[in-house]
C-alpha cells in the first residue's frame, strides 16, 4: 500500500511545517494520521494485532503522562496541567496517533530515541532561537518517524510495525 505510506508521509510532513513554522499543529491532523496509520497497520497484521499493540503503546503513554503529572505536582506543591506549560496538545495527540502502526517495542524505542534526538536539538538551537521557548516536539517527532518510515520501506527487514526483529535479534 505505497500511497497510503506516501499519504502518511505528506501528513507527517505537513505536522512537521506546521508545528516548527508556527508552534501550533491543527487537532484534524491527528486523528486522520491515525487512521491512516491504522488502515496501514491492519494491511500488514490484521485488526487484532493492531488493536492490542496500540493498547500497550497508549498504556505506556498514559504511564508517562502520569508520571510526568506526579512530577510537576510535587514539585509545585499542587496539582498541575501538563499540558498548559509543559506538554502541548499536539505532542499528546501525536504520541496517541502513532501507536495505531508502530508495535510496541519500537513505540517505546521511537518515544525515547525521539526524545532525546530533540533535546539535543532544543539544546544545539537554544543560543541561536532565543525568543522562542517552545520546542516543535511534536513536528521534530514527526519528521523523525517519515525518516523511519522511509527506512523501513527501503530496509524491508525493519518492520516498525512488529517486533519480529526483537525476537530475531534475542535467538
Amino acid at each position: 500500500m505505497i500511497w497510503l505510506q506516501i499519504l502518511i508521509l505528506v501528513f507527517l510532513a505537513f505536522i512537521c511545517y506546521q508545528d516548527m513554522l508556527y508552534r501550533a499543529v491543527y487537532w484534524w491532523c491527528f486523528p486522520i494520521l491515525a487512521i491512516l496509520m491504522v488502515l496501514l497497520k491492519y494491511n500488514t497484521s490484521g485488526i487484532q494485532q493492531t488493536l492490542t499493540d496500540a493498547g500497550y503503546g497508549l498504556l505506556f503513554l498514559m504511564v508517562q503522562i502520569f508520571i510526568l503529572w506526579i512530577y510537576f505536582s510535587v514539585k509545585h506543591k499542587k496539582i498541575i496541567n501538563i499540558t498548559n506549560n509543559y506538554l502541548g496538545w499536539g505532542d499528546v495527540l501525536f504520541l496517541i496517533a502513532i501507536p495505531f502502526y508502530l508495535s510496541p517495542v519500537n513505540y517505546v524505542l521511537f518515544y525515547i530515541v525521539s526524545l532525546i534526538l530533540v533535546l539535543l536539538y532544543a539544546l544545539a538551537t537554544a543560543k541561536i532561537i532565543t525568543n522562542n521557548k517552545h520546542i516543535p516536539l511534536a513536528g521534530l517527532q514527526a519528521a523523525l518517524l517519515g525518516i523511519a518510515m522511509i527506512m523501513d520501506y527501503i530496509i524491508s527487514s525493519l518492520e516498525l510495525y512488529s517486533d519480529n526483529w526483537l525476537y530475531f535479534l534475542i535467538n
